[in-house]
């Protein structure tokens, strides 16, 4: 029973991390289909699969190609292989475009592999870079400053994100459920 709890958080912790960072592909290509694999914190080879099949079947528009690289380094990491995400975040992060959003992914990814310094230098740095959903990086801060045991630093994060994404008390909810059980 605690092994399913643990997968069910770290299941519910990779979704949550990850669902805001995906980026946004209009359409139905199959870099849509990507992108929502990725949002919906996928981690199949099938998935996987599509992603790299539209990364090497035809020529794409550069954004295309790296919020590709992104959704698929999202899908790498919802599969506990952040070593293969980082290779897909270093390629995209040289598009000012989507820097941001390969920043806070980066970061996620050194979070997975336990680098919490190295995470949060990451996630610093999306938020120099602009990054659209702020709350996305101060609740993963958090989630670092929680692993490190300090709560003080957490529990800020935590309230900075909150402020700006109230819908994010649902994640609370649903951890705090599953830690008293």
């Amino acid at each position: 029973m605690t092994r399913f709890i643990f997968i069910l958080t770290l299941f519910l912790f990779l979704q949550t991390a990850n669902a805001n960072a995906a980026i946004s592909i209009l359409g139905d290509s199959e870099a849509a289909i990507c992108y929502k694999h990725a949002k919906l914190g996928y981690s199949s080879r099938s998935s996987i699969n599509i992603c790299l099949n539209i990364l090497s079947d035809k020529p794409l528009p550069l954004n295309i190609r790296d919020a590709t690289r992104i959704n698929l380094g999202i899908i790498y990491n919802n599969g506990l292989k952040p070593n293969l995400a980082l290779e897909q975040f270093n390629k995209a992060i040289k598009n000012d475009s989507v820097k941001a959003e390969a920043l806070l992914n980066q970061g996620n990814s050194l979070y997975l592999l336990k680098n919490f310094s190295g995470a949060l230098d990451k996630y610093e740095e999306s938020l120099k870079s602009n990054i659209n959903d702020v709350s996305a990086v101060y609740y993963n801060k958090g989630l670092v400053f929680e692993k490190l045991g300090n709560t003080k630093d957490a529990v800020l994060f935590y309230k900075k994100a909150l402020s700006l994404n109230p819908d994010l008390i649902s994640i609370f909810d649903r951890r705090s459920s599953l830690n008293e059980g």
